[in-house]
């Protein structure tokens, strides 16, 4: 695992920037001619001007035509580069691009996504504004098909997130991870590579290392994008399952977490411990009930 050395800190000096900022975009990929055409093309329209942007794709091999849709890709900007994740995961693609961009700040940016018009345009501002080390917005979850809604929804929701604020605030504040950050290069400097033995909380175990190391990560909301979640249960409980076992990894080896990334186990393994124990403790039935009556509520309250 990459780490900081003590001499190379983020808060040593201030984070400038260059008046027009040599943009890279970083995108992961597998397997994603659903969606990386309608991607590219809102990058190409970004009213930052396409020629301040390079967009580097790091492909894991994917077996549709993701690959020959980028190599065909018509477009103004400054630079647009296909690269191999010979290791297929997020966050070895996220190094793989890394190592091929040039720009002056960074930005990751799923597969599975769209940007505003001002997106790039909107997080340099910031990114020069606040000073800080990172920057992002809020993200809008789109649903597809019903049940893609019904995820969406949830993931839209304090009541299916918890304190994940940039699924869902409208204040500037500093933040402990966004989506589809706005990173100073000095950010690839001092911090160093992802790590590549952790996928699935590549952007939150990556942020964490950037606030220790004396960076600030503040969300904006004027920075827009849009996500397209899992259409099935089925993909969601896979990506969040592996999520689970990422996190589990980084709390192993001394990493903190939030609060909220206790809920779902709490869930898991509370209710099923309360159901047992119920059978010989009064206290453990009335509490379950409690517990059912509150979430039942709370769910329909928040649909509502």
């Amino acid at each position: 695992m990459t780490t900081t050395p003590a001499s190379e800190r983020l808060d040593d000096s201030p984070l400038t920037l260059p008046e027009r900022p040599l943009v890279s975009v970083v995108i992961p990929c597998l397997n994603e001619e659903r969606y990386i055409v309608s991607l590219l093309d809102a990058l190409a329209a970004q009213d930052y001007g396409p020629d301040g942007i390079e967009v580097v794709v790091a492909d894991g091999g994917s077996t549709d035509a993701t690959r020959q849709l980028v190599r065909n890709y018509q477009s103004l900007f400054a630079r647009l580069e296909l690269v191999d994740n010979p290791r297929r995961i997020t966050v070895g693609g996220l190094n793989a691009g890394m190592d091929a961009a040039r720009g002056d700040c960074w930005i990751i940016i799923g597969a599975h996504s769209s940007v505003r018009p001002d997106f790039v345009r909107a997080s340099v501002e910031a990114l020069k504004r606040t000073g800080a080390a990172c920057v992002g917005g809020p993200i809008e979850t789109v649903g597809e098909g019903s049940v893609g809604k019904a995820i969406a929804a949830a993931m839209s929701s304090p009541f299916g997130v918890g304190n994940a604020r940039f699924r869902y605030a409208a204040e500037e504040a500093e933040v402990d991870t966004v989506p589809f950050g706005c990173y100073h290069r000095r950010v690839w400097e001092v911090v160093g590579r992802f790590d590549e033995t952790v996928d699935g909380a590549d952007e939150d175990s990556y942020n964490a290392r950037l606030i220790e190391a004396g960076g600030r990560i503040v969300l904006v909301p004027t920075i827009r994008s849009s996500y397209f979640p899992r259409r099935t249960l089925q993909a969601l409980a896979k990506q969040y399952w592996e999520y689970g076992a990422a996190k589990g990894t980084l709390f192993g080896r001394g990493r903190p977490l939030q609060p909220r990334h206790f809920a779902p186990a709490a869930m898991v393994a509370g209710g099923p411990l309360l159901f047992l124990l119920g059978y010989v403790m009064k206290k453990a039935r009335t509490l379950l009930k409690l517990l059912a009556v509150l979430y039942v509520v709370g769910g329909f309250f928040t649909a509502r």
